[in-house]
């Protein structure tokens, strides 16, 4: 699969200190502003080699800016959405509601740090324990869920496990 990240997910990732499931997603790409947004965020954050820094053609560039304008995203986001556009990516990953939802209406796939782990799991690309400790090590970071949300996370986790 081929999968392209804005900053939230990298970012909670690496708090969570979880950056060692990004191999396991296969194709993982982020723009160039996302790289220099984890790396104002978090200097010291330590980016797998999987993940690959591709630079936006210069159409999605300006595809980017102008939703920028518009104030549909933030910049991080635009050029995430755009690269996934670009990519041809199966997959967004975003944990900011406004740009899953402008990327749902172009017609991309979102998934945010939760929809990862459960990904992972149901693929049995990670064990439940595992998933489930990573989840617990999510609910610790910067990234907000709510509780319902959470435990709807959790719910997910225990069904997959009985699958």
């Amino acid at each position: 699969m081929r999968w392209v990240a804005d900053t939230g997910p990298v970012l909670h990732l690496a708090e969570a200190d979880a950056l060692d499931l990004i191999p396991h997603l296969g194709d993982v790409a982020i723009p160039p502003a996302v790289r220099e947004e984890l790396f104002r965020l978090q200097p010291t954050v330590n980016l797998s080699p999987d993940v690959r820094v591709v630079p936006l053609v210069e159409r999605n560039l300006v595809e980017a800016d102008d939703w920028c304008r518009a104030g549909l995203v933030d910049r991080g986001e635009a050029q995430a959405i755009a690269l996934a556009r670009q990519l041809g990516a199966d997959v967004l990953l975003t944990d900011d509601a406004t740009a899953r939802l402008f990327a749902t209406t172009l017609g991309l796939q979102a998934r945010g740090s939760l929809g990862i782990i459960l990904w992972l799991a149901g693929q049995r690309r990670i064990s439940q324990a595992n998933a489930a400790r990573h989840l617990d090590r999510l609910a610790a970071t910067s990234l907000w869920v709510s509780p319902r949300v959470m435990g709807e996370a959790r719910a997910a986790l225990n069904r997959l496990g009985g699958a």
